[in-house]
């Protein structure tokens, strides 16, 4: 692509962005004699064949309309073609040619697409560049497949690999525009894979959002050497992608001569912040291989400019180490002193505050810290650490007494968050609340809302929100869902995304329910369903097919599940093995399908059954997913691992044979510790050391409390497991370890106030029990009696008091730790 070219790509690129907003153009209509003019003239084009005009074609119109301005930016007509007057062969012949739109290159049609995908501008403009620019942008499904691009473009270009939910969102549509105007530069790469991220070592939990990163791949000659990676922190648009990936073109270290006040590079007319480092002769080599590596870690978030020292200002210190200018452009320099890489990192990502080199800072900052670090409750010392931390509550809508029903009435599918801005757990829970509104912000028909039950008890009241945080989903037409899943950000999505699907899912003959449970049927459900699960029930089990569907309606939201109630059910169970009414199941990157037969026609058992299915024989136990698999009354046999070497693979498939012998006595996982780094910890606590790894380990938690290692010499297998749990059982092996039982209590002591008081007046704040018989006197005695005894209490405690002082005043100073408490 030439120099010409690219600039008029990119002024293309701005001009259809402020064209969207400026203006609308009316959407073309042909004649047979244009069309043909069109397919002739071998530009693209987008062309509706319409005869009828109902709601939903009109809606698709409108569509169409809006999306033909910024199509035509791009060179690509878009048109329509009345097929009541004008009967074009082929295409105004056929119904089924009505319900799609056609994409040609001059004569020849390169793609159909149903009228439904196309329910916007953005996924009108991102399926047609995708299928334009097909060539440039290759779609993996697998991370090898990208390993297999990175590496055959090592030493010859860089590629943008981009993850988007779904094609036609808004991302996507960025993608394709940036790839029109790049796709000569870079290869670009696409996924909508959620498995392809597994291996991303993401550094923020959020899996469902948009990513781009950007692979150096150029720069690895060396075949062995991987491509370095940074990623775009900020959410994909279109303006957001070209001023990163104009930010990857500048320098990765700007050298300069001048004082940093007259520094101009991309990143200050881009107003992003800079770090400024400072150098002289003496050092310059090592100096320039730091200010390389703090650039690699702000890669396109912070540009670095190296400064000579004598480019200072006379009343700059000299110990300063870094100079600071932040995002916005119109700031003046901060000179700090940071010592290290990870300080300056700290410092870009707001995690320093009262950026200053006055000593009273560091000393309120260290006042402020020996405050958090007393905090006696570890979610109140969270919500202390992140008190200046601002919340983005810009998709979460704050509900009153009078905008809660209106908004009831209003929003399809609602879900709010029940909290009190007093509680710790509801302020934690807040954020993680904050990050899902932002991951379905473009769902049109789903409001995340919330309702301060401080200020607003008579709807948590009204709604029987009566523990905080509580969520709860309103889907008219349906009763409200009770979210009741850990209070993490990936568990309350997969939660709202779940509750939008019908439950069950009605499946009518053999094929949908083993494209059902392969995952082929419902695939937009594919990244919330750890399992697929369907219930067969022949025709005449009524009751048993009513149970299962009151069960399917309860369990909304925690799993979706499908029902087949067909003739074929009998076939199918015949098929998989098991008597009708069954449950067959097939889970995520397994294809075998399981089966279990229903004993009763409860919905409770139902409900049991299949969370039963849910759980895996041979998990993976997580922070997330411990409670699930926990069993009080079952020894824990747990493997630990860090790796996948053979040896840990082999360990592994051992033990998933092993149990499926032996499911019964034993709750069975594994600990990757790559993974939960609290499980080093807690191996830690089983052995009081840290052995070769892999380490299968049996703990009796609930019973004596002891701890067993396998033996490190032997290699894990069925029949060596078998014999070492024999041992354990028959008392010939000796524990490890054994736990001695702990009581939670926080870690500071509550301060015992009127113990205090006794120590400073001994006997002051004794209880004291009252005498009935006195009692009884003084209210014999009159008001007068009362008055003169109260009299002469005060100036005995008057008497006591000054006694007292005399005695303090007297007395030796208290010990330290009682002064330090006081």
């Amino acid at each position: 692509m030439s120099h010409w070219h690219f600039c008029l790509c990119l002024i293309l690129l701005y001009a259809g962005y402020f064209n969207a907003v400026g203006g609308m153009k009316t959407l073309r209509t042909l004649n047979q004699q244009h069309f043909i003019n069109i397919l002739q003239s071998g530009k693209a084009s987008l062309i509706y064949f319409k005869r009828t005009t109902n709601p939903p074609i009109r809606l698709f119109l409108q569509q169409l309309e809006k999306s033909s301005e910024p199509l035509e930016e791009y060179g690509i007509t878009v048109a329509q073609v009345n097929c009541a007057t004008e009967k074009v062969p082929k295409y105004c012949e056929n119904e089924d040619v009505l319900k799609k739109a056609y994409l040609f290159r001059g004569n020849m049609m390169l793609r159909s697409f149903a009228i439904d995908t196309l329910f916007d501008v953005d996924a009108i403009v991102s399926n047609v560049l995708f299928i334009l620019l097909f060539n440039e942008i290759k779609y993996v499904s697998s991370l090898a497949d990208l390993h297999d691009i990175e590496n055959d473009m090592k030493g010859r270009g860089d590629v943008i690999f981009t993850f988007v939910r779904a094609v036609g969102v808004p991302e996507h549509r960025a993608i394709m525009e940036t790839a029109f105007v790049y796709g000569a530069k870079y290869q670009f790469v696409l996924t909508t894979e959620q498995s392809v991220l597994e291996g991303m070592n993401l550094e923020d939990p959020d899996r469902h959002s948009a990513r781009l990163w950007f692979c150096h791949c150029k720069m690895a000659t060396d075949g062995n050497q991987p491509c370095k990676r940074s990623y775009l922190r900020h959410p994909l648009t279109t303006m957001n992608i070209h001023s990163y990936l104009k930010v990857l073109e500048a320098p990765l270290v700007t050298e300069v001569t001048v004082p940093p006040e007259r520094v101009s590079t991309v990143h200050v007319q881009l107003k992003m912040p800079v770090v400024f480092l400072f150098t002289q002769s003496e050092t310059y080599e090592h100096d320039r291989s730091t200010a390389e590596s703090v650039a690699w870690e702000l890669l396109g978030r912070a540009g670095v400019v190296l400064v000579s020292r004598t480019q200072l200002q006379p009343n700059v210190p000299a110990d300063v180490t870094v100079g600071y200018r932040p995002a916005g452009g119109d700031f003046s320099i901060n000179y700090l002193v940071l010592k290290s890489i990870e300080e300056i990192v700290d410092l870009i990502e707001g995690k320093v505050q009262n950026v200053s080199t006055m000593e009273n800072d560091d000393e309120e900052e260290n006042e402020d810290m020996d405050y958090i670090g007393i905090q006696d409750d570890e979610v109140a010392e969270t919500i202390s650490r992140d008190r200046w931390r601002e919340l983005n509550l810009e998709f979460v809508q704050a509900l009153t007494d009078s905008s809660f029903p209106t908004s009831l009435a209003t929003i399809p599918h609602m879900v709010v968050l029940f909290y009190a801005d007093w509680d710790a757990v509801s302020m934690t829970f807040l954020r993680s609340y904050v990050e899902v509104s932002h991951s379905v912000a473009d769902m049109k028909d789903l409001a995340l809302t919330r309702v301060n039950c401080g200020d607003w008890p008579d709807v948590c009241a009204k709604e029987n929100a009566t523990h905080y945080p509580a969520v709860k989903i309103y889907i008219q037409g349906e009763n409200p869902i009770l979210y009741s899943g850990m209070l993490g950000t990936q568990s309350l999505l997969k939660f709202i995304m779940l509750s939008r699907v019908p439950n069950p899912v009605l499946l009518t003959s053999t094929e949908d329910v083993e494209a059902y449970l392969k995952g082929e049927l419902h695939s937009d459900q594919k990244q919330q369903r750890d399992i697929s699960l369907v219930g067969l029930f022949s025709p005449e089990m009524k009751k048993e097919n009513d149970a299962f569907i009151e069960a399917a309606h309860s369990l909304k939201g925690t799993v979706a599940l499908g029902l087949c109630t067909h003739k074929d059910a009998i076939y199918l169970s015949q098929k998989f093995g098991v008597a009708l009414p069954a449950l067959v199941f097939v889970r995520n990157k397994e294809s075998h399908v399981e089966n279990i037969h229903l004993d009763s026609s409860s919905t409770e058992d139902i409900v049991s059954a299949v969370k039963s299915a849910m759980l895996e024989k041979f998990p993976e136990v997580t922070v997330e997913n411990f409670p699930s698999y926990f069993h009080p009354l079952k020894p824990l046999l747990i493997l630990f691992i860090d790796n996948d070497d053979t040896k840990t693979m082999k360990a592994r498939e051992e033990l998933t044979e092993f149990t499926k012998l032996s499911t019964q006595n034993y709750a069975t996982c594994w600990i990757d510790l790559r993974n939960t780094q609290v499980g080093k910890e807690i191996l830690q606590v089983y052995l009081n050391y840290l052995p070769q790894l892999p380490a299968l380990i049996l703990a009796q938690l609930s019973t004596s409390g002891e701890v067993f290692a396998f033996p490190e010499e032997q290699l894990i297998s069925r029949t060596s497991v078998l014999h070492w749990l024999k041992r354990v059982q028959t008392g010939r092996e000796n524990p490890r370890n054994l736990l001695q039982r702990r009581e939670w209590t926080p870690p500071q002591a509550t301060y015992d106030f009127l113990a205090i008081m006794d120590i400073m007046r001994p006997g002051f704040a004794k209880q004291r029990a009252p005498n009935s018989a006195n009692q009884e006197n003084l209210y014999e005695e009159g008001e007068n009696e009362t008055e003169h005894l109260n009299e002469s209490n005060e100036e005995e405690d008057q008497s006591e008091l000054t006694a007292e002082s005399e005695r303090v005043q007297a007395s030796p100073a208290p010990p330290n730790e009682l002064h330090n408490e006081l």
